[in-house]
């Protein structure tokens, strides 16, 4: 993992990586040992970046001098999907939809601040939206509960009301780029 870290940064350089941050110091690996999402972005685009949003946005009024928040800037590759279980405090994670969106049906995927991947081998899933009316994904992550595959089948066509206090994380991360889609299990014991 080390090197994979210092692969990373010294490929981006050190300078871009802290033009990336906006100048601001922020750990790619926190102190207790989780993945900061500036890392994860620099994986999957190139660019470590701690907003997920598309292009810039700025914050602020022109009385308080409004700052640019630069975001993802073009389409990836590799997608990002991102959910965290919302108990009060805070709002979900605004992900872009150039991330939403790969070129590839492949998502890293962020549930409650654990990591996994998603993925269909059907390249056309994401090329044409028909082929997005029912199809499986398959998952992966490296917690110890998942003992088997995980293959899951999305239906687009009946919109279903989603609960999130009844649903597992992932049905309700997968519900954060197709929503309202029924999420059947194939048998599996939702682990995630």
């Amino acid at each position: 993992m080390l090197l994979l870290l210092y692969s990373l940064t010294l490929s981006r350089g050190f300078v871009k990586l802290h033009d990336d941050l906006s100048g601001e110091d922020h750990p790619l690996i926190e102190t207790n040992g989780t993945i900061h999402p500036c890392l994860v972005t620099l994986m999957l685009t190139g660019r470590a970046t701690r907003f997920l949003h598309n292009g810039i946005v700025y914050e602020g009024t022109e009385d308080t001098m409004a700052r640019p928040k630069t975001g993802i800037l073009t389409r990836s590759e590799i997608g990002l999907m991102v959910w965290t279980r919302n108990d009060g405090g805070g709002g979900q994670v605004a992900v872009g939809s150039r991330l939403k969106t790969p070129s590839l049906p492949i998502w890293v995927t962020r549930c409650n601040d654990a990591y996994g991947i998603l993925f269909n081998p059907n390249r056309d899933l994401i090329r044409d939206y028909h082929a997005e009316n029912r199809f499986e994904l398959h998952y992966f992550s490296s917690t110890v509960t998942q003992t088997t595959a995980t293959i899951v089948t999305i239906d687009t066509r009946n919109q279903v009301a989603v609960d999130e206090f009844n649903c597992s994380p992932l049905e309700n991360l997968i519900h954060t780029k197709w929503q309202g889609a029924e999420i059947c299990w194939n048998g599996t014991a939702p682990h995630v």
